[in-house]
């Protein structure tokens, strides 16, 4: 009968070296790539000689680090995009949400943990689900309000932007007035309004409407980013509202503030939802409540064995 023998410390030690020895030859590979494109693309791209090329390597090296943090810079932001968005979707879909993220700020945030706090958050998904998605505190109750109202503000301005956008891309020009500046608003809230719905009503495709939401966000942010950093001639919805009138019907800065007046009451239809889910969740635990003394005041009532 044989049986797998555990390798040797000698075996060991040669296979580190091994590894040792593969890793100083790739690093070395890739310096020296690293410079000999660095030569070819100063011959290349600045016309200069081989000699002159030979020492403005460290210049261009400069120039490489440069760009490349620039790089990184816009990438960590598309991660934090694309993390936020996300997040944002996985809390509208779970009803638990809210307590769970109560969980996490009392038991990491407050106590200085912001490094396991952060993994949670972003490792949203695998929270276990809590008893029940009631706060435990009045002040964690005005915080999940507040949020939803944050939230859907963040919302309404975002995706009445992507509606901007949509529109502008398709070469429709949108012809607004007072009476109608709270079509977009409606239009804006209704999409992430919907999946929290779903999500109440249990509905089964609930994660698959909502996956696409991270994706119009994802895209139309950085899109719109795009343009204001390159300085396009596109008009952002907020300021053509602002700059646009029309004498007689309404003077400059009138649809802006008619946005602004419509988003306060539509941006807190998420929070009486928030309000009617917690009301039946109530009533439903009222229900249990009753049927738990009914079945106790039956067992009360049985007669003990051996009574007459």
């Amino acid at each position: 009968m044989s049986s797998d023998n555990p390798p040797s410390s000698d075996e060991g030690s040669d296979s580190r070296a091994e590894i040792r020895k593969s890793a100083t030859s790739t690093l070395l590979v890739g310096l020296s790539l690293t410079l000999i494109w660095l030569f070819a693309y100063n011959i290349i791209s600045h016309g200069m000689g081989p000699i002159e090329s030979f020492f403005k390597i460290l210049d261009g090296i400069n120039e490489l680090v440069i760009g490349m943090l620039g790089v990184v810079m816009i990438g960590l932001g598309i991660v934090v995009v694309f993390t936020l968005t996300n997040l944002f979707t996985q809390m509208i879909t779970n009803l638990y949400s809210m307590r769970i993220m109560e969980d996490l700020i009392r038991e990491h945030l407050l106590k200085g943990e912001w490094r396991l706090f952060i993994h949670k958050m972003v490792h949203f998904a695998e929270q276990p689900q809590p008893e029940t998605p009631f706060p435990r505190h009045v002040s964690s109750a005005m915080m999940v309000f507040g949020y939803h109202y944050a939230v859907s503000w963040f919302y309404l301005v975002v995706f009445s932007e992507c509606l901007y956008f949509a529109a502008w891309s398709a070469g429709v020009y949108l012809d607004l007035y007072p009476e109608t500046m709270n079509a977009i608003p409606m239009f804006a809230i209704a999409v992430p309004f919907t999946a929290r719905l779903m999500a109440y009503f249990k509905y089964p495709y609930v994660e698959e409407y909502a996956s696409f939401i991270p994706g119009i966000l994802f895209v139309v942010v950085l899109l719109l980013a795009f343009v204001a950093y390159m300085g396009g001639n596109f008009q952002f919805l907020l300021e053509d509202i602002w700059n646009r009138e029309q004498e007689p019907f309404f003077s400059q800065g009138t649809l802006f503030w008619k946005l602004m007046k419509d988003g306060l009451i539509i941006a807190f239809y998420p929070v009486l939802g928030e309000v009617v889910f917690f009301y039946l969740m109530y009533q439903d635990l009222q229900d249990e409540h009753h049927e738990d003394e009914v079945v106790e005041m039956a067992e009360d009532d049985e007669p003990e064995e051996g009574e007459a």
